[in-house]
């Protein structure tokens, strides 16, 4: 069974993942940003048509924030390594042209480890 500690970091970890903004959501709660971030914190119950409504901001049934699925648990674990979410939170701050640059960019710079990396181990194996 989840509980509320559960169930509020579900909440901000769904609208972190979504690049949702708290002044966004609470323009959708029509209350005060402040007043978002203290029930999102558990300072302050979240109503069952808040909970409607948070739901439909992040296109997510409402199921999704009270269900001990592992599907909904994923969230947290998909994005718990530390450079996946710098990286993630990198890209997001972006605007639609620089992330096409900044996927080239990385693109070009795999592509180009690779090779470094297939031309080191043949050079290992030509000399053995």
């Amino acid at each position: 069974m989840l509980n509320t500690k559960d169930i509020l970091g579900r909440l901000k970890n769904l609208r972190e993942e979504k690049a949702i903004r708290q002044e966004s959501i609470a323009r959708r709660l029509g209350i005060a940003r402040t007043t978002y971030v203290r029930k999102e914190r558990g300072a302050i119950p979240i109503t069952t048509d808040e909970w409607l409504k948070l739901a439909c901001a992040m296109k997510e049934e409402p199921s999704y924030f009270f269900s001990a699925s592992s599907a909904a648990m994923g969230l947290k674990k998909k994005y718990s390594n530390g450079r996946e979410k710098l990286l993630l939170k990198l890209y997001r701050s972006l605007d639609g042209a620089e992330k096409d640059e900044f996927i080239c960019t990385l693109s070009l710079a795999l592509k180009d480890a690779r090779k470094k990396t297939v031309r080191q181990t043949l050079g290992r194996l030509i000399k053995t």
